[in-house]
This record gives structure tokens, sequence and C-alpha cells, in this order.
């Protein structure tokens, strides 16, 4: 199935609070972390496990002329413990090579999910080509008590940063420290 080359973003390895400094241009409390696959959307990649990916949704139609693959109504897309959930999910095929993803958009309460760990908005767009994720319509990202929230939060994967944008509103990070050493002040 072509949904299992999509590499779309996300929430395993580094920590809201890691992303929140990043996005924010906080200093790292080390700075060995990286962004890529580790970062909180950047890392939530349907092609990174061996399991297989399960979608269901109410409807489904593909349009051989455009090579759009289109999922609609209560979309939910599972792969081991990572969940992607929305009101519909377009896949756009490569005209150039065979079964390649070009772009996912999701639509309509869009929840990504893996463990404690999620984001939540109203649009996302997982652009193949420009290896960039953007979380949009009132993003918010959380891994377990910390959270961060703007309008916007665009992860650009090559270049191992992501920026959150208020939009009307300010961005907010809601931090914990973490439980380790007393004082490292280190953000989990």
């Amino acid at each position: 199935m072509a949904l299992m080359l999509v590499s779309i973003g996300g929430l395993a390895g580094r920590s809201a609070g890691e992303e929140a400094r990043a996005a924010t241009r906080l200093p790292p409390a080390d700075t060995a972390s990286t962004q890529g696959p580790d970062s909180l959307l950047g890392a939530l990649s349907f092609t990174t496990s061996r399991d297989p990916i399960a979608v269901s949704a109410d409807a489904m139609e593909f349009d051989y002329r455009s090579r759009v693959l289109t999922y609609k109504g209560s979309v939910v897309v599972t792969q081991g413990d990572m969940k992607l959930e929305s009101k519909r999910l377009t896949v756009a095929l490569d005209d150039h090579a065979e079964n390649r993803i070009k772009e996912v958009v999701a639509d309509g309460q869009v929840r990504l999910s893996k463990g404690t760990r999620w984001a939540t908005g109203g649009h996302a767009v997982f652009d193949q080509a420009h290896n960039l994720v953007v979380l949009s319509d009132n993003a918010e990202l959380h891994d377990g008590p910390n959270e961060v929230r703007g309008d916007v939060v665009k992860v650009y994967l090559d270049e191992q940063r992501s920026v959150v944008e208020g939009g009307k509103g300010r961005v907010t990070a809601k931090l914990f420290p973490s439980q380790g050493t007393p004082g490292a002040g280190e953000v989990r």
C-alpha cells in the first residue's frame, strides 16, 4: 500500500521540553541532542517500523489521473503504537516515481499520538519533497505534562529545527523540570 512510504513527522524521541527549547531558541540542556527523527513531530514516521500500517475510514477514493488517494470520515491510521486521526486524509503520489508519496494532508480534528506524546491541530501537511511537517489551526504539542501551543508548528526535518508561530495569539509553553538530578536545570 502506498501509505507505507509515508514519513509524516513525529512524537518519539525528543521531549516537549527539548522541542520547546528548539522552537524558541533557548539553549538545549545537552548540545548533543538532534532534531530529525527525534523531534516531537519529526519522528512520527510510519516508515521507521516494520509493523504493518492499518487505515480505516468511512470511505476511500483513488483518482488515477491525479494520483490522489483520499480517505474520508473518521480516518484512523495506526502502526504499532503510532496513531494518526483526522476527518479526512489525502495522499498525493509522486508523478515520476511509482508509489512514492509526494504529500500527505490531514484535515479536521487532527491528532498524532505515540504513548504519552501527542499533538493536535485542525490541519497537518507532511511535505515529502521539502521534508517539512506543518501542523496548524491551534497546534498543541504534549509530552506528558509538558505542552507547547501556537497557531502553527513547522518542523524542518533536514535542518533539524522547528518554529512555533503564535498567529493572532502568542506562543505558550508549560514545561516541568526533570525529576532527575536536583538543580540540573534540565527540562524533560
